[in-house]
Formats: C-alpha cells, structure tokens, sequence
C-alpha cells in the first residue's frame, strides 16, 4: 500500500485500516477509474491524496459522493439514524474484531 495512506490516515492504525479496506472494496469493484485507482494505491504506486485529487479520478469519487447524497437527503431522521448506527457497528466490528457474545 502506498505510504500516502498512513499519513492520510495521521497513522492512526484503525484509520488506516478503513482506508485499506475501503480501497480493498473498490478495487474488487466493477471496472473503471475508482477500481483503477484502488488498485494503484493497494499496489504502492499511486499517492491517494493526489489521485483524489487528480482529473482522472476526482470526477469519478465527487460522483460517487453525490449518488451518495442525493440518496442520504431523500431519507428520513429515523433512517438516517439507523444508517448511522449500522455504519457506526460495521465499523467497529471491521476495526476492533467482532464484539465477543
């Protein structure tokens, strides 16, 4: 994984861990530039902050966000807060290992 990560992520371990399974998803994704550059940053060579920002790949991740937000802005409190405690449980599940029963 580039080193761009790590201080994207201000090498907290936990954030970087998202990010390397964020990227991970992408890069098993269909095909075209997020896949492209997933795949280029798992590989070490491409620095993540510069492909986010770049043309070839900014386009394509400002699209995703707004596919996002218009599909976040169409629900209501109550199911913005249940997105919110699923993601937050996903996400403390894929950084601390699952929840012991």
């Amino acid at each position: 994984m580039h080193d761009s990560v790590y201080e994207v992520a201000s090498d907290d371990p936990r954030l970087a861990k998202l990010l390397r399974a964020s990227l991970t998803k992408l890069a098993t994704g269909p095909e075209g530039p997020l896949r492209e550059m997933a795949e280029g940053v798992l590989s070490g060579h491409l620095d993540l902050r510069r492909a986010a920002m770049s043309d070839a790949y900014g386009d394509a991740l400002g699209s995703a966000f707004g596919r996002f937000w218009s599909h976040y802005e169409q629900l209501d409190q109550q199911e913005r807060d249940e997105l919110v405690r699923r993601t937050e449980d996903q996400l403390d599940a894929l950084l601390d290992g699952p929840r012991p029963s």
